[in-house]
């Protein structure tokens, strides 16, 4: 049929149900996909960089006694020093074994009284290690060349006055 010169054709009628390949498929609205995809982003991101990780470098003090038996009087009346090995580096890995920070002990120690019951007369020293990065979690420790020992990050942050009081309670046959 022709109208002024023009081909008009009957519309094709469009079927309103589905067929039998679409029934099980259902469209995600664009703006949920992109809403999700932000959300996952999102969440690794957070997770990867973990703000409430404290990442700043701080200083360990590890703490170490010796046997009355095995010291000298040190430079004054409460200080000693250790017959023994004295000095040696103890350094700080991280899981991957890469070296992080080192430090040495001191070379004299604080003879310790009373108030620390089965250690009193002992000797401690201090190692002081600064600039270990933090973050990490778990750390290795290596004294004088020996093991290496899994520690904690808490633990190395605690201040030299907790590690000092520790001996006040712990019972020298079980250290």
């Amino acid at each position: 049929m022709t109208e002024g010169g023009e081909v008009v054709t009957e519309p094709t009628p469009v079927s309103l149900t589905k067929t039998p390949q679409e029934k099980g498929r259902r469209r995600i609205p664009m703006w949920a996909a992109i809403g999700g995809l932000i959300a996952v982003t999102a969440a690794v991101t957070l997770w990867l960089w973990a703000p409430w990780v404290d990442r700043s470098p701080f200083t360990a003090y590890l703490v170490g006694v010796q046997d009355e038996e095995y010291t000298v009087p040190g430079s004054t009346p409460d200080t000693c020093v250790r017959t023994a090995a004295s000095q040696e580096e103890t350094v700080i890995y991280d899981e991957d074994g890469k070296r992080l920070a080192a430090g040495r002990e001191q070379r004299e120690g604080k003879r310790l009284g009373p108030e620390f019951g089965d250690w009193a007369g002992d000797c401690m020293f201090v190692t002081r290690i600064d600039g270990i990065p933090g973050g990490l979690g778990t750390y290795l420790t290596e004294w004088g060349g020996g093991d290496r020992n899994k520690v904690s990050e808490e633990e190395l942050r605690l201040p030299l006055e907790t590690h000092r009081e520790r001996f006040k309670t712990i019972k020298k046959s079980n250290h």
